[in-house]
């Protein structure tokens, strides 16, 4: 059973990852790069500086005052116009005698939820830092973008401590999505709440990069909830909600671990990882933000429940806010932004520019007989490119 510790003691406790990788330019890239190939994990620390982190949390804070308010005003919208519609439908019956379904598919904008991130102007600046942004496009593709903001995901403390052995042991292991097989929960009366999810067995393949954003006020601890990961377990077919895998997603699996950092890092995971959050046993809510990046293949704003904690999807960032960012948090929020045309980025043109110019001279065809189709790894020919 853990013990209890005051802050001091729980400040001083070493971190279990981060550690270990070169800071400072291509190196340190690299070794977030080999961590998420081979672990499925790294953690990137103090992408928000130590002396912005308390000014960033209370902008979240308050930003997520404010959404409560826009969502019931986008509540009783929707309702409104689901209530016009079946008026409409219904010819001659009074409008105050249709019931409305409390659960309403929420239409496009202008009457689509407004984006968590449309509230959270301080903290957007920081989800293009340079490191982040160099592997999720490393790892996914150089056409990046957020598929999902959740602000309100703070770990709140566990209401029972201590914790007794059966509450120390409880997991809840699962992969985040397109890797969840739940797909957000299926629902036969509300179809269009499922937002699908890949089927096994998964593709050797990174389609997707779950970040969390640790706030603080308490760096993150296994006391006080660091997330449970099983590392390299992004590369078994199984899954701890797979039908018939044999893996209780309830229970501690062998070489499980948990995630701690500094208060302003951020946690990357390929979302086929198994992991599982776990109790807050400190006095103190912490404070963190959930977002995914996807490759601009990746839909997520069609289907099921992917933004505001789950409860909507097809939300949009108003012009006005996307006008204020930054040009790099432009393009990663482009495809949300009201009135704005989304365009696959230069780098992924300037590679199909790369392909048309291989040399065609019909003077000059190979046989190609040191080809071996199938023969070289992709370490080769990553090895192969960086010597050209």
């Amino acid at each position: 059973m853990t013990s209890q510790l005051n802050l001091d003691q729980r400040l001083k406790r070493p971190y279990s990852i981060g550690t270990g990788i070169p800071k400072g330019g291509h190196a340190e890239i690299e070794g977030y790069l080999e961590s998420l190939r081979v672990q499925g994990f790294c953690l990137i620390e103090r992408v928000i500086p130590e002396d912005r982190v308390k000014d960033v949390r209370e902008s979240v804070l308050s930003g997520r005052q404010l959404l409560e308010k826009d969502r019931e005003r986008e509540r009783e919208k929707r309702i409104e116009l689901e209530r016009s519609r079946l008026t409409a439908d219904n010819e001659g019956k009074n409008s105050a005698d249709i019931d409305v379904p409390e659960s309403v598919r929420p239409p496009a904008a202008p009457y689509a939820e407004l984006c968590d991130i449309a509230r959270n102007e301080m903290f957007a600046e920081y989800l293009a830092e340079p490191r982040v942004l160099n592997v999720a496009k490393a790892m996914l593709d150089t056409h990046v973008r957020i598929v999902q903001t959740e602000v309100n995901k703070s770990s709140h403390p566990w209401p029972d401590r201590p914790l007794d052995e059966k509450q120390v042991r409880a997991r809840s292991w699962h992969s985040d999505w397109p890797h969840d097989l739940t797909a957000y929960v299926p629902n036969q009366d509300d179809p269009w709440i499922h937002c699908g999810a890949i089927a096994q067995p998964f593709p050797d393949l990174c389609m997707c990069l779950s970040t969390v954003w640790y706030l603080g006020p308490e760096d993150v601890t296994p006391f006080n909830g660091g997330t449970w990961v099983v590392p390299g377990s992004h590369k078994d077919p199984r899954n701890p909600r797979g039908p018939g895998d044999g893996v209780d997603r309830r229970g501690p699996i062998p070489g499980e671990f948990q995630v701690s950092g500094p208060a302003g890092s951020v946690f990357m995971q390929d979302t086929r990882v198994w992991h599982s959050n776990a109790r807050n046993q400190s006095e103190h809510e912490r404070t963190a933000v959930v977002l995914r990046y996807a490759p601009w293949w990746l839909s997520g704003n069609e289907f099921g429940q992917m933004h505001s904690g789950g409860r909507a999807i097809r939300t949009y960032v108003p012009k006005e806010v996307y006008n204020r960012f930054s040009p790099n948090v432009q393009l990663l929020f482009r495809h949300l932004a009201e009135g704005v045309e989304d365009v696959i980025q230069p780098e992924n043109q300037a590679r199909a520019f790369q392909a048309m110019d291989i040399d065609d001279d019909p003077d000059s065809i190979s046989d190609n007989s040191h080809v071996v189709a199938g023969a070289m790894t992709i370490e080769e020919w990553r090895n192969s490119k960086s010597k050209n």
